[in-house]
């Protein structure tokens, strides 16, 4: 794989039934020789306060690709982790506040979302450059540290997503899985980003596949071009 696929989505296709990948957008925010490290976008979570306490508290990373976890969990492709679903954390957990604390609706970490099976620090995917350690598509910044999640949070206008946990796959395992029709390749925009979580899959599948199309066929992406004009 010599083309880096930073700051491009990856979109399941309609092929994937898997539960964690199902429907699924991955935004990859780091490419090197060895790895590529991806962040599921749309996998909101209700997590409980002491497991976000848990979360944070070790924030302390100066890497936005989200590499500190354990090096046994490096290679957590689509084709080969149906075993790691038992590290999935529910995203349908009940959130149970104790007396006198903020609703789910009240708090900024409302937009915790659940990036990958691989563990690593809290990170997040926003649109400020002064919080960012590492930008990823246009306009698309990685934080990870932590003073600038807790300037993300503080900020009542500042657009982000929270993410817990991250994908990664060795470069040919994922150049195989773009091959076998597995994922959809397109880039990263602010607007698809930054769009719920609901619409997110659905407003961009036909124009992946349109685009892996395409690439198949060795044609040029006749609707991908209509779209930037």
């Amino acid at each position: 794989m010599t083309e880096s696929l930073t700051g491009q989505l990856l979109v399941a296709s309609s092929l994937v039934t898997q539960p964690m990948y199902a429907a699924g957008v991955c935004l990859v925010v780091h490419q090197d020789d060895q790895n590529v490290i991806g962040v599921m976008l749309n996998r909101p979570m209700k997590p409980s306060p002491e497991m976000l306490l848990e979360l944070l508290s070790p924030n302390s990373s100066d890497d936005p690709s989200g590499k500190s976890g354990d090096p046994q969990d490096s290679e957590a492709g689509l084709m080969d982790s149906e075993s790691q679903t038992d590290r999935l954390p529910n995203s349908e957990m009940d959130l149970q506040f104790p007396h006198g604390s903020k609703s789910m609706a009240e708090s900024p970490l409302a937009m915790l979302h659940f990036g990958g099976p691989n563990s690593g620090p809290v990170v997040a995917i926003h649109q400020d450059q002064q919080q960012a350690e590492a930008e990823t598509g246009d306009g698309i910044y990685v934080a990870a540290q932590k003073h600038h999640l807790e300037n993300l949070v503080r900020d009542p206008k500042a657009s982000y997503r929270l993410i817990v946990g991250h994908l990664s796959w060795k470069p040919e395992q994922l150049e195989h899985e773009l091959a076998a029709g597995v994922w959809h390749q397109i880039p990263a925009t602010l607007k698809t980003v930054f769009s719920s979580h609901e619409e997110m899959w659905p407003g961009i599948i036909r124009r992946a596949t349109s685009n892996s199309v395409s690439k198949w066929l060795g044609i040029p992406d006749a609707k991908g071009m209509g779209e930037l004009n």
